[in-house]
């Protein structure tokens, strides 16, 4: 890097009458810094600061329709715009090596794809069949997936199903891993790839080389843990949805010890309006946020909860803006670079219930949950991820 600190200074130093020690050493110090060729405040080689380019919005659509898109929303003008990008029912996005993934259920054959788009134009790169119908997409390598599986009998009952292993340079599905029931999202720490079997209230620990489970981890008191993050201080934090008599928390376990180590209650059963995205963790804010997004079904209150996991705490509760017009919650995300928070809501259809064939709304709130701004989105708006880029 270059130095700001000039030649002359340092030709000084024999005339220096500098008396004090500790202003000797600071200075001699400074010097040092200099002659290493380092800039003390700064270099002109420096990255430059990141900005949000895109809010990306899935919007699952209609399921029957299987008319998935996306929406578009750029932070700096306020506008959003709508990309149709030929998928069917989108059930979750995810970001690898300057790609973004699209998973999409398909009908016609109970099974489903997952979609690559390059970050920059959204134009599509390449595209994955799955056997089975697909939840959400991790990525253990540069070159591998996971995608876990939902499989179901007659009564529409979960069963015990697999995660995909996927080669992302063929882009073929290579092998099937046996788990439990319905297998929602998956977190990796230590070579680790933990899947949340919601509807077993498990964990399956996979190794990530071997493509084997390891064991099959109890969560006591976890009712239909779906949502799994790695936090900054390397923890794997569960989010338990709750149930019943059970309550919603977070669970925060040590990926080496495979073991719990903090446990965070929420005040309400957390979940999506329309089942898809109900928790979100910002790397940047070290915080998770979580949705209780079902009030129409009777087992929401229409709160978002937001975990600090660097304390392990819950550090606040927001209610969303009320709106005779909207109901539930089914999406959420939180923009570390803007400090705003995203929510996505249906319109209230008969009978007082979510429409699920219209288009939604998108609330943009501050830190204290006031809303900023809001826009449309597509159909059934159902996942929130964040594009960005350095300037």
């Amino acid at each position: 890097m270059r130095s700001s600190f000039s030649s002359s200074v340092l030709a000084s130093l024999p005339n220096a009458r500098l008396r004090r020690p500790a202003v000797w050493i600071a200075f001699l110090a400074v010097a040092a810094l200099s002659l290493t060729g380092c800039d003390l405040f700064g270099s002109n080689d420096d990255v430059g600061r990141r900005v949000t380019t895109d809010v990306v919005i899935a919007n699952s659509g209609n399921f029957s329709a299987q008319d998935g898109s996306l929406t578009l929303y750029n932070p700096t003008d306020s506008t959003a715009a709508l990309k149709d990008i030929e998928v069917a029912f989108i059930n979750s996005l995810a970001q690898h090596n300057g790609r973004l993934f699209v998973v999409d259920n398909t009908a016609s054959d109970n099974a489903g794809k997952i979609t690559s788009f390059d970050t920059d134009q959204l134009e599509q790169i390449d595209q994955i069949s799955n056997p089975r119908p697909p939840r959400y997409v991790a990525f253990p390598g540069d070159d591998k997936g996971y995608i876990t599986n939902q499989r179901f009998d007659e009564n529409f009952n979960a069963q015990p199903s697999t995660v995909s292993v996927v080669d992302l340079v063929d882009n073929s599905v290579t092998k099937q891993v046996d788990v439990g029931r319905s297998p929602q999202g998956m977190g990796i720490a230590g070579g680790k790839v933990f899947v949340a079997n919601a509807a077993d209230g498990t964990l399956s620990v996979l190794d990530a080389d071997a493509d084997t489970v390891n064991t099959t981890l109890s969560l006591p008191d976890c009712a239909s843990p779906k949502s799994v993050f790695v936090d900054d201080e390397n923890e794997v934090a569960v989010v338990c949805q709750g149930g019943g008599e059970q309550a919603s928390e977070v669970l925060f376990l040590s990926p080496i010890e495979e073991t719990i180590k903090d446990r965070v209650e929420l005040g309400a059963p957390i979940g999506s309006a329309n089942g898809s995205q109900s928790a979100y963790y910002s790397e940047g804010a070290e915080e998770l946020y979580t949705i209780s997004g079902s009030e129409a079904f009777g087992n929401g209150t229409g709160e978002i909860f937001r975990i600090d996991t660097n304390a392990n705490a819950l550090d606040a509760t927001l209610e969303i803006p009320q709106d005779d017009g909207l109901i539930g919650i089914t999406a959420v995300g939180y923009d570390d670079v803007t400090q705003d928070l995203y929510a996505t809501r249906l319109p209230v259809g008969a009978g007082g219930f979510p429409l699920f064939t219209a288009n939604g709304t998108a609330l943009v709130l501050d830190r204290q949950g006031n809303e900023v701004t809001r826009f449309e989105t597509g159909n059934a708006p159902g996942h929130i991820t964040f594009l960005g880029d350095r300037q």
